[in-house]
């Protein structure tokens, strides 16, 4: 090989000579930077098209679906409750650590309007209902898919919600349901939207009817 002849692609005539050190370290970094992310977004387990998708971790997950060892202390016997009732009972603000809450060892039943049906990242159907008065709270259906859910002692309401919901999606909005879930305190989005004003919501889903 010629003394000065260079093996840098962008080597003009093969000669290294007046290239910056820069100019090949920052490609270099930039290179590993996008198979690094490409690694990420491979191994990210979610989409609203993939049957096996679930909650983060980060969102409280083993309380969402039940899998924590507090799910042994949630009463069964449901409380009839209204959107803006659950909506305004006193609960703590929730960190992503945080165990299960007193709240959420408790299962509701409201009758309300579905405002809006939607289906999520992390594979869950959520099930926004309103009492028509600017009052929200948000019912999730875990998807029954994600590996985690099926440690859960409700994975047979899971499928069966799903089912429900999947068979009646087209035609939901702007019906009343009745949901019957366990309370579930969200993690604060720190931005507006429709839910409920203290972050409860029904999660999961344990049954949904006319």
């Amino acid at each position: 090989m010629p003394e000065h002849e260079c093996v840098l692609p962008f080597a003009k005539n093969g000669d290294c000579r007046g290239i910056t050190r820069s100019a090949y370290i920052y490609p270099m970094r930039i290179t590993l930077l996008l198979i690094a992310l490409s690694g990420i977004l491979l191994s990210c387990n979610k989409g609203k098209k993939n049957t096996k998708s679930c909650n983060g971790s980060s969102t409280r997950r083993d309380v969402k679906i039940c899998i924590d060892d507090a799910t042994t202390q949630i009463d069964l016997t449901p409380t009839t409750i209204d959107v803006a009732s659950i909506g305004a009972l006193e609960v703590p603000e929730i960190d992503k650590d945080d165990p299960r809450q007193d709240a959420e060892k408790k299962v509701y039943t409201i009758t309300a309007t579905v405002h809006k049906l939607s289906k999520h990242r992390d594979g869950d159907w959520k099930v926004k209902l309103t009492d028509g008065n600017d009052k929200y709270i948000n019912c999730e259906n875990p998807n029954p898919g994600c590996e985690y859910a099926k440690d859960s002692d409700f994975y047979d309401a899971f499928l069966n919600v799903r089912e429900w919901i999947e068979a009646n999606k087209n035609d939901l909005v702007g019906k009343t349901v009745t949901i019957t879930g366990v309370g579930f305190i969200d993690i604060d989005h720190k931005y507006p939207r429709n839910a409920a004003d203290n972050e409860m919501e029904l999660h999961p889903i344990l049954s949904i009817h006319y």
